[in-house]
């Protein structure tokens, strides 16, 4: 019974370890994700060539947020990762073509569903900081 009580406890640990260190990715990818669409943002108004480069940067920012997502089981968080990640490669490419309006479209499409995802899924702490929820 001791030995199933402390096979028991360690999973558990190991458990809310692997969930933190998956969190601890999510919240990498955050950081980047959101200097990299803010600056995308400018770069399309701006129309500047380069903004190609920063969407194909943010499909590979996505690939621990998706993983998260589907680790944590949660359906409409693998949705919006899965919807952001498209657009943001429907901006590369329209943004490569010099198609500003349209790649604008894409850009607030994707930023609309990332807006729902942080709607659904963070939770503002106390401290100002910020949780997953």
């Amino acid at each position: 019974m001791r030995i199933l009580m402390m096979a028991g406890c360690v999973l558990a640990a190991g458990t809310i370890l692997f969930a933190a260190g998956d969190e601890a990715a999510l919240r990498s990818a955050m950081k980047e994700i959101g200097p990299t669409c803010s600056g995308l943002g400018k770069k399309i108004k701006a129309k500047d060539a380069t903004a190609s480069a920063d969407a194909k940067k943010l499909v590979a920012s996505f690939s621990p947020v998706h993983k998260f997502w589907k680790a944590q089981k949660a359906e409409d968080g693998v949705t919006f990762s899965r919807t952001a990640v498209g657009e943001f490669k429907t901006v590369s490419k329209l943004t490569a073509q010099g198609k500003w309006e349209e790649a604008d479209a894409s850009f607030k499409k994707a930023t609309t569903t990332c807006g729902g995802c942080h709607g659904a899924h963070r939770e503002k702490a106390t401290d100002g900081s910020w949780r997953v929820k």
